[in-house]
């Protein structure tokens, strides 16, 4: 179960790499568990949004905490999508 465009980017080879060192990655990590039910209704919209899951998830979560005036705008910035 994975998006078109993640199985896509997986296939082509590509890795995507990012500036910020390892160990602040690991901080700013979330880990959370979907049921398969749900999942495969996220993937459908990421799939028609063309975007991985992950890429999909991450852009609610953003734009969920501008709704609710959780981020200011420094930390805006600081919170990657990409």
């Amino acid at each position: 179960m994975a998006s078109d465009a993640y199985n896509k980017m997986k296939d082509s080879g590509d890795k995507q790499t990012s500036d910020m060192p390892k160990h602040k990655q690991l901080i700013k990590m979330l880990t959370f568990r979907v049921v398969p039910a749900y999942y495969k209704e996220v993937e459908k919209v990421a799939n028609h949004k063309k975007m991985t899951v992950s890429k999909l998830i991450r852009t609610y979560i953003k734009e969920g905490m501008k709704r609710d005036k959780e981020l200011s705008s420094s930390e805006e910035r600081d919170f990657r999508v990409d």
